[in-house]
């Protein structure tokens, strides 16, 4: 279902609106800025994102960003969550929406190479599961809730 916005004309077609996923990333992003721990620092790898699309010479379609990104070495699968601490500590975190998330191959393949690298990997659905597992490694600062 479209949505409408409150600041625009009468004579709109709506926006769909945003992913259930990107809520749960906003939020985990809102939560690691207020209390992320000394000495680990959190980035979002947004290598998934939906790119414009263009018709090429043969009448093909394909994604110029998107062939920029591989052409510069971006490689699919790589979780979307990326946590750096002192002592070459490393996790990563796999958001995917609620009930309707499962790992692509490329995903999944990144998922078993992390773990028999036996670095900290979580796929999850919640935003509560996300902070456990942040409070576990010592992210996030053990106090808080959600």
């Amino acid at each position: 279902m479209r949505q409408l916005s409150l600041f625009k004309g009468q004579r709109q077609r709506g926006e769909e609106p945003p992913p259930l996923e990107f809520a749960v990333h906003v939020v985990l992003a809102d939560l690691i800025r207020a209390t992320i721990a000394p000495g680990w620092r959190a980035t979002h790898l947004p290598l998934g994102e939906v790119r414009d699309h263009a018709i090429n010479k043969y009448g093909r379609r394909y994604s110029p960003s998107g062939t920029r990104l591989k052409r510069m070495g971006v490689t699919p699968g790589w979780p979307d969550w990326m946590f750096v601490g002192l002592n070459r500590r490393v996790c990563f975190i796999e958001l995917k929406r609620a009930r309707k998330g499962r790992l692509s191959v490329a995903q999944s393949d990144i998922a078993q190479h992390l773990k028999a690298c036996d670095i900290p990997y979580l796929c999850t659905n919640s935003i509560n599961e996300a902070v456990a597992f942040l409070k576990a490694h010592g992210i996030v600062r053990a106090t808080i809730q959600v």
